[in-house]
Order: C-alpha cells, then structure tokens, then sequence
C-alpha cells in the first residue's frame, strides 16, 4: 500500500508539522484544516496546492 507523506519543512517553514496518510486527497484534506489553523496568512490557491503536491513523498 501506498502511503503520501510530507512535512511543513519540507517547504522551508519553521514548523514541526508532518503528516503521513494513504491518499493525497486525504493528506490535502489534513494540509487544508493544518494550513487554515497554523499558517492563517497562507494563501492555499493553485498554484500553492501545484507546489505542495510538488513536495509529497510517496512510498
């Protein structure tokens, strides 16, 4: 089974958050919800979701 993980450093930022799920739609659910609450100033358009996928690791 595959498994979709990444962290917020993965990004640059200075935060500890990591999620591993067995979707991408589930792990962008929980990147939604994380983003909403932790980084309010962060703009989840287009282009941001193109370059969060950009940054998942599958395994």
């Amino acid at each position: 089974m595959k498994t979709y993980s990444i962290t917020c450093a993965d990004s640059g930022a200075a935060c500890p958050a990591s999620f591993t799920t067995e979707t991408e739609g589930e792990l962008m659910q929980h990147l939604e919800v994380h983003a909403k609450a932790s980084h309010p100033d962060m703009k989840m358009d287009d282009e941001t979701i193109a370059q969060i996928k950009g940054l998942v690791k599958v395994s």
